[in-house]
């Protein structure tokens, strides 16, 4: 033993004196001698069958994974409903009465002590995978002879128990010049995976977890340390929110290198099935293991009611999310709201394309949301904790468009004081989205379909190639052919943006959505303003049905917005919207039937102004700001993508 391994097992003694080490380790060694006196036994008794190693959970389950070091626990688990099992030696002590920390300590017998309990209390005993916690802490320990020990054993996988992510830095560092340290733990998932079982990893940290992606881990899981509040007291080292953060950072590495690869978080401020659907939810997550939750207390039905708890709380939080799915539509995760045929269809079309990596093209009128759908494919897709950068191609002066996709180094041009990062170099690993694609500069679609063909952006001013991932989706309301066959926009760019097309329809395709959109909206706009939301009535109702919507969905958010600024009882009406749509209703006619805006005076007050007078607002609002767009949408109060949307709507030169 090299005297590096002396002083961290003495430095490991130092930080659990306090927690009556002594006594744990007087117990496992006990057990150890009383596992050999097994040995004959278990030798003797049925091999339990190889089963085919079985994956565990799949992507949309949540899942449940058990760590324990009793039979009587595993089995009340398994029967709470738990996925999966882990075999650890901090289980094990912590049934003898030891603190979980004692699991730590470098005893060489540790592999064996496990796998004594684990062989005569557990295998063959629970259907469900069965993974070994192996310890890699011992210097004489052949890893890859230990995996193939563990497959004959008939355990279906294994994961790194006891690691040195429960360790200060000044013990992980001794390990690490010891030659015991992370590393290790990598090689031994590695090996599991060569061997064919289920190669499982505990992390801590996001670098820690690209490293065993990988290493081919099929299940990653963060740990947070032990369990608050457990046996020994533990205190906890942050809330709920912030291991969701930790977790949902880690799992983004995963994620990006290996999207099949479940993502599981353990231990720390999770104590209760709440916080961990909190947590889960938060962070994303496939599932969760429960440790000391679960054994702390090895009573049968007390295990059983924990497991059933964790796995009812999770299973409730998705029967709920259902029922919002039935009734909102499917696309409701997504953003997108509506039960119509057309809907569907949209939403079945978002989730084939989602996790592909070829350009998509999302075409439709304005206003039906077409960057909803970017975003919803970037969220359905591997890239969703990763960034997306959204660029308005009709919103941003030619003169600056190039510098603004793709960046420029200090001194490129006139005032080019510092370098900047474009913003394909902000989505790398993450999504593009190019708004309105129809207007971008001739000049500039030779260059961008240059860097989707080779990957590689340069900044202005600069020779250094940039290699980038990141997935393109691009949308427009011109028809993009036609303006290929008239030379106004490249015909190869157009091709290669087309590889895969999603077509948005217009509201008036989806007319039954119109309903459950137009509550949506009043519901989010009291939301905003802390009041009560109003209801629309039956005739109002058909109102909006029947009004042809030339503005989509844009439009009618809108009309029920102002509606509900305008209507002075709880209950719109169709003679409240008339005025906002021109239209007859109930014997009803308006003598001036005009679109009504808000629109800022430029001095902070907000005015209601027809059509008719909304161009001369816009007009003068330009002029105020010498024809600055920028200055004169943030002057009206509108975003620089509406004001540039009513300049082309009035024929404003």
């Amino acid at each position: 033993m090299t005297e590096e391994w002396v002083a961290m097992g003495e430095a490991l003694e130092a930080a659990v004196a306090s927690l009556s080490w002594r006594e744990g380790l007087a117990m496992m060694k006990r057990s150890n001698e009383a596992g050999r006196v097994r040995d004959e036994a278990v030798a003797s008794s049925p091999k339990p069958l190889m089963r085919q190693r079985p994956l565990i959970g799949s992507s949309g389950r949540f899942a449940i994974g058990a760590a324990i070091g009793a039979g009587l626990v595993a089995r009340s688990a398994v029967r709470g409903g738990a996925d999966f099992i882990l075999a650890l030696s901090a289980g094990r002590v912590r049934v003898m009465g030891a603190p979980s920390v004692v699991s730590m300590l470098p005893i060489h017998e540790t592999n064996a002590f496990v796998a004594d309990f684990a062989r005569a209390e557990i295998l063959g005993r629970v259907d469900v995978p069965v993974l070994f916690g192996a310890s890699t802490l011992d210097p004489r320990t052949d890893i890859p002879a230990l995996v193939r020990q563990i497959a004959s054993w008939g355990f279906d996988g294994v994961i790194n128990f006891p690691s040195v992510i429960l360790l200060d830095d000044e013990a992980r560092a001794r390990m690490a010049r010891a030659g015991l340290g992370w590393q290790r733990e990598v090689e031994l998932i590695s090996a599991a995976k060569d061997a064919g079982l289920i190669a499982a990893a505990y992390v801590r940290t996001p670098q820690q977890a690209t490293d065993m992606a990988t290493a081919g881990s099929r299940l990653i899981c963060v740990n947070f340390g032990w369990t608050a509040g457990g046996f020994a007291g533990e205190p906890a080292t942050q809330d709920t929110a912030g291991a969701a953060a930790e977790a949902k950072a880690a799992f983004r590495q995963v994620r990006r290198l290996s999207p099949k690869t479940l993502c599981f978080v353990e231990g720390g401020p999770i104590v209760t099935p709440q916080a961990a659907a909190e947590v889960c939810q938060a962070s994303n997550a496939d599932g969760y293991i429960a440790s000391s939750t679960l054994d702390r207390i090895p009573l049968e039905t007390a295990v059983s009611d924990a497991a059933t708890a964790f796995k009812a709380v999770a299973g409730l939080t998705r029967k709920v999310e259902a029922l919002k799915n039935e009734m909102l539509g499917d696309g409701r995760r997504f953003g997108l709201f509506g039960r119509s045929a057309a809907m569907t269809q949209l939403v079945r079309m978002i989730e084939r394309l989602a996790d592909s990596d070829l350009t998509v093209l999302i075409q439709g009128a304005s206003g039906t949301g077409k960057e909803l759908v970017a975003q919803a494919l970037h969220r359905g897709s591997r890239r969703r904790d990763c960034p997306f950068v959204a660029v308005n191609c009709a919103a941003i002066p030619r003169d600056l468009m190039e510098s603004e996709l793709f960046g420029f180094e200090r001194g490129a041009f006139t005032g080019a004081n510092r370098s900047r990062v474009g913003r394909f170099e902000e989505a790398n690993d993450g999504t593009l989205f190019l708004d309105e694609i129809g207007d971008l500069d001739l000049s500039l679609q030779g260059k961008l379909l240059r860097i989707l063909e080779s990957g590689v952006v340069e900044r202005l001013g600069s020779n250094q190639p940039h290699r980038l991932n990141v997935r393109v989706l691009c949308a427009t309301h011109r028809d993009l052919r036609a303006m290929s066959a008239d030379g106004r926009f490249r015909e190869d760019l157009f091709f290669r943006l087309s590889q895969l097309d999603v077509r948005v329809p217009a509201l008036s395709e989806r007319i039954d959505d119109i309903p459950l959109l137009a509550q949506k909206f009043l519901s989010d706009f009291a939301s905003r303003h802390s009041a009560t939301p109003k209801v629309i009535d039956n005739i109002a109702y058909q109102l909006l049905i029947g009004h042809s919507w030339p503005g989509n969905v844009r439009e009618l958010r809108n009309v029920v917005q102002q509606a509900a600024i305008l209507t002075d009882g709880e209950v719109i009406g169709a003679a409240d919207l008339v005025p906002l749509l021109g239209k007859k209703a109930d014997g009803l006619v308006v003598a001036k039937p005009q679109a009504v805006a808000l629109v800022n005076d430029g001095l902070g007050k907000s005015s209601l102004v027809t059509v008719e007078t909304e161009r001369e607002w816009i007009l003068e609002a330009l002029r105020r700001n010498r024809f600055r767009r920028g200055a004169a949408a943030q002057d009206l109060g509108l975003s620089r993508k509406t004001l540039y949307n009513k300049i082309r709507q009035y024929g404003i030169e």
